[in-house]
């Protein structure tokens, strides 16, 4: 009697899986809630444990979504959960590089540390996260890394000294990416928001931009829909509000000009003459 071969055992397909830094809150946490309706599982990295396992918890009724607490200034801890997370999970689909920090002050009132921790957060740790995750994702051929950058990369606005620098180095970065493994099957995209309704205006010295905030910011689920549209229509920038991007035009027409705009919008009224 020939060998019966048994039928295929029928699974599921795997649900991607996705990391979100700064997820506990603003355009982070509605990013995750996002793509949890979409069926995306995701690791949700912050340093507030007891929102990270509330949104989790929320979340998991969905589909399966996993609390990490960590600080982005410890690197050994950052590698630590990246080889816990490749070892426990194989490999990441979609990193969100989101978590950020600022402080507004003039560029003299910002202490040579805080220039370091400014790319930590923005820079250094993104680096990392993409150092690790990224050699799995070209090996598969596919998987999409999000930079959430600032429309202070465009021109560097008052008070944002450091945080313009490292904001500009993940553009730049992104850029890079996207130049050397074009045709490798992972997309590579960064996000300049404007302002936007979130507890980050509520670091030390953003009083001063409450008023502005109040009137022109825009909420965080506006910009995590436009983020989470780049998995369908992939593209290497995404500026929001669309307006923004008109700063390009001006530094293209005339640098000093832009800088007069950026200038003239981003100035306190009690630092003005």
């Amino acid at each position: 009697m020939p060998d019966v071969q048994p039928e295929p055992v029928q699974t599921e397909p795997r649900a991607p899986l996705a990391i979100v830094t700064g997820a506990s809150s603003g355009i982070g946490k509605a990013v995750a809630i996002l793509l949890a309706q979409r069926g995306v599982r995701t690791i949700l990295i912050a340093r507030r444990t007891d929102r990270l396992e509330a949104l989790a918890k929320e979340l998991s009724a969905k589909v399966p979504s996993f609390p990490l607490t960590l600080d982005l200034l410890d690197n050994l801890a950052i590698d630590q959960a990246l080889n816990r997370i490749i070892a426990d999970y194989g490999h990441v689909d979609i990193l969100i590089n989101n978590a950020g920090d600022g402080k507004m002050l003039k560029a003299l009132e910002h202490s040579h540390e805080e220039h370091h921790r400014m790319m930590q957060v923005h820079y250094f740790a993104p680096v990392k996260f993409i150092e690790k995750l990224l050699p799995g994702m070209l090996a598969r051929g596919k998987g999409h890394i999000i930079n959430v950058s600032s429309l202070s990369s465009k021109m560097g606005p008052w008070g944002h000294g450091p945080y313009s620098a490292a904001k500009a180095a993940i553009v730049s970065f992104t850029q890079t990416l996207a130049m050397e493994y074009c045709n490798c099957g992972v997309h590579f995209s960064y996000v300049n928001p404007g302002l936007v309704l979130t507890e980050f205006f509520d670091n030390p010295g953003y009083d001063k931009l409450q008023d502005e905030v109040k009137k022109r910011g825009i909420p965080a689920q506006r910009v995590a829909k436009k983020i989470v549209r780049l998995l369908d229509r992939p593209k290497l920038e995404l500026c929001v509000p669309r307006l923004y991007r008109i700063i390009d035009l001006f530094k293209a027409i005339s640098p000093t000009f832009a800088h007069w705009v950026v200038k003239k919008g981003s100035t306190p009224k009690d630092e003005r003459k």
